[in-house]
């Protein structure tokens, strides 16, 4: 992705104070810069000309993330048939975009889990974000969306933005978790009237420098206002379902508080098309079983 076109397209809907969240990006470029092996497997894959075992090669530099991508390919997470011991051999089965979504998604979770503050309840996050991301990838499935791996990296990484506001404007931050009561669109609308900006904003200026596609970090700058998406309304609106249902749930909520918000709202669900004889029970039910090994390999 050229990274000069995302900020411009970003740039196109700036918010009022646009240039206080362009300063905090920068102020943690270095903090939650992308690591190299990310870094490098992105640029393989926008490449197109990687084979298989120069990929794997890559990754075998990180023991660690190596292992680790091995125990998530073998979970229940994608229940193959067999085990994969080696990881030419899962990107052979999972496929090189797929592989590819696993170094980004650990790799992210290893750098912005830097970013501390005393509102953010780190546990809280991650699992609000896993689950969300296991349900618009679930979602996007169930609509035979394309590269539903890149919505499971989406609904991951949705509400990153709010850690930079949560350590940088703790006494903001406090106020409007509080006072959202588990409603997580009036903690956004409570960012914009404090800051001139909300997380979602921040969170997308945040992941171009990632080199996230630019789908990616549309859906995430309008994952509250799906209509507004500029690239993507489809999913923005599969990112806005999920964290409906992500709140739902109670496992993955984002705070203690439950929201009275349980159904997908009539627009998004004509959105995306939903049948009429939709269960989100039974979608819940297989992110459930996933969920549980899944954060528990990504956060190891």
């Amino acid at each position: 992705m050229n990274s000069a076109t995302a900020a411009a397209d970003i740039e196109e809907s700036a918010p009022p104070n646009a240039a206080l969240a362009q300063s905090l990006v920068e102020d943690m470029s270095a903090l939650v810069s992308p690591p190299d092996i990310y870094l490098k497997i992105s640029d393989m894959i926008s490449d197109d000309s990687a084979s298989a075992q120069q990929m794997s090669e890559v990754i075998m530099r990180d023991p660690s993330l190596a292992a680790r991508i091995l125990k998530l390919v073998n979970s229940s997470y994608y229940a193959l048939p067999s085990k994969v011991d080696t990881v030419s051999r899962a990107v052979a089965v999972i496929g090189m975009h797929e592989l590819s979504s696993l170094v980004y998604s650990m790799c992210a979770v290893q750098s912005f889990s830097r970013i501390s503050s005393r509102v953010t309840n780190m546990n809280t996050f991650w699992r609000h974000g896993v689950y969300v991301g296991l349900a618009a990838k679930a979602l996007a499935q169930e609509l035979n969306c394309l590269n539903t791996e890149r919505l499971f990296i989406a609904g991951l990484l949705h509400d990153i933005g709010t850690l930079t506001i949560n350590a940088r404007f703790s006494e903001i931050a406090e106020t409007a978790i509080f006072n959202a009561a588990g409603n997580e669109a009036l903690v956004a609308t409570a960012e914009y009237e404090a800051l001139g900006f909300d997380h979602a904003y921040l969170g997308a200026l945040m992941l171009e420098r990632w080199h996230l596609p630019k789908a990616t970090c549309d859906a995430i700058r309008y994952h509250h206002q799906p209509v507004l998406a500029k690239v993507t309304p489809l999913e923005a609106s599969i990112l806005f379902a999920a964290d409906v249902l992500a709140n739902y749930s109670g496992t993955g909520s984002f705070s203690e508080a439950m929201t009275d918000q349980d159904e997908i709202p009539r627009e998004i669900s004509e959105c995306l098309e939903l049948p009429e004889d939709f269960d989100k029970d039974s979608l819940l039910e297989a992110v459930d079983q996933q969920f549980i090994e899944t954060i528990y390999l990504l956060l190891a």
